[in-house]
């Protein structure tokens, strides 16, 4: 396998992501498991966030993916997957019940920001274990070079040159999952890098507290998904290609502007 050279550019965003990986609901058990066997990758291997002892069978779980789905992306040809992210959805028979960034930030939120959301306890998720294995892509790319351990000889070789693209399918699957349970607002606990990367993708949370140490340096922030949408159209239609392509949410008429050209490292999310 030889990857192009529009993956650093994104030149053709939905054409590289198709060519080289494939985003899926994690409706299966096959899919689900490989949800959480990324998420041990990445919670409890890579990043230190969650004990491995807890997880013998090395698959990261908790008491909310009963009340989640999970999206998988995978790399095509061999069927690996390298990135999850999981939307825990409203309780609609228990409104009341907290979801997670309730329980580590609530007492923490600012009622003069969350108030101009108009949001109901039965239409907003939260965007959770959202997770890009860096392992996965090494093994990825040791397969691909026959199990050698040194770099690949040509650089368009390395899957590692794919994580973008992985990001960038986890969160159109965010909005097809979204649309499917009528979901119009997200609360989301993030690193500020991530904010500050996610913002230059037209993906624009508004702070509702202060940022706290959880599994890092983490800022409860919320967004109305429609919103989300309707600034990507504008300021970054190629992403929103790939959104309505992999995602496969309904399409309004693209709208015409014109964008300024930014440089490889303003279009990457890397963390």
């Amino acid at each position: 396998m030889a990857l192009k050279r529009d993956i650093s550019g994104m030149l053709d965003l939905t054409k590289s992501f198709n060519a080289h990986l494939e985003a899926k609901k994690a409706v299966s058990d096959e899919l689900k498991n490989d949800a959480y066997r990324i998420r041990y990758n990445v919670y409890c291997v890579e990043r230190g966030y969650e004990e491995q002892t807890r997880f013998p069978d090395r698959m990261e779980r908790d008491e909310f993916d009963s009340e989640s789905v999970h999206a998988v992306v995978r790399h095509k040809e061999s069927k690996k997957p390298v990135g999850v992210v999981r939307l825990v959805l409203p309780n609609r028979r228990d409104p009341n019940r907290h979801f997670p960034i309730e329980r580590h930030f609530g007492h923490q939120f600012k009622a003069s920001r969350l108030i101009r959301f108009n949001f109901s306890r039965n239409d907003i998720a939260e965007v959770s274990r959202f997770a890009v294995s860096k392992q996965s892509l090494l093994q990825l790319q040791r397969q691909i070079t026959g199990g050698a351990r040194h770099e690949a000889s040509d650089s368009r070789d390395d899957p590692r040159l794919l994580l973008p693209q992985i990001s960038l399918g986890l969160i159109a699957m965010l909005f097809a999952i979204s649309e499917e349970h009528r979901i119009h607002y997200w609360y989301a606990a993030m690193e500020p890098s991530l904010s500050r990367l996610l913002t230059r993708l037209g993906i624009q949370f508004t702070p509702i507290g202060p940022i706290m140490n959880y599994h890092g340096r983490r800022q409860p922030m919320i967004a109305r998904v429609d919103d989300l949408l309707e600034n990507i159209q504008r300021s970054r239609r190629d992403f929103y290609r790939l959104i309505v392509d992999v995602g496969g949410i309904r399409a309004p008429r693209l709208v015409t502007v014109q964008t300024k050209p930014q440089n490889n490292q303003e279009k990457l999310i890397a963390y």
